[in-house]
């Protein structure tokens, strides 16, 4: 068995740093339709487990906002940014495209491929819910 390098998670004075950047979608099995999106720079598996467990509504948006999050199915699309990348900015011109409003001209290149994606996710979705 090889041994790669490890990842350090770097915790500085009783708190996570984070350690990349990522755009996230929640989408519904059942609908496939769109939940929440969001940005973060923790690993997309730590922020999806917080916005479900945590009974503060600034990191458990999903709790807090989606209604019966805690019965419904989601897969979760995670995009890594990279480090030239303003998360805020993506984040902003992904919910405006995704609401149909177009995409600011510098994030085009970066967001068409996002929404490419989750559309074809949302079509196998539905696809699958109703063979079901």
């Amino acid at each position: 068995m090889n041994h790669p390098a490890p990842r350090v998670v770097s915790v500085r004075h009783g708190r996570v740093q984070p350690s990349g950047s990522w755009l996230y979608v929640w989408i519904d099995v059942e609908t496939a339709e769109i939940a929440y999106v969001g940005g973060t720079g923790f690993d997309p598996e730590l922020r999806a487990h917080l916005h479900l467990a945590s009974e503060d509504p600034l990191l458990g948006r999903v709790r807090a906002e989606v209604s019966g999050y805690d019965t419904r199915d989601f897969d979760v699309l995670a995009f890594e940014l990279t480090d030239a990348v303003d998360r805020v900015a993506a984040k902003q011109a992904l919910v405006t495209r995704l609401a149909g409003d177009g995409a600011p001209g510098e994030m085009t290149e970066l967001i068409e491929p996002v929404v490419r994606a989750i559309a074809g996710h949302r079509a196998s979705t539905g696809r699958r819910a109703a063979a079901s």
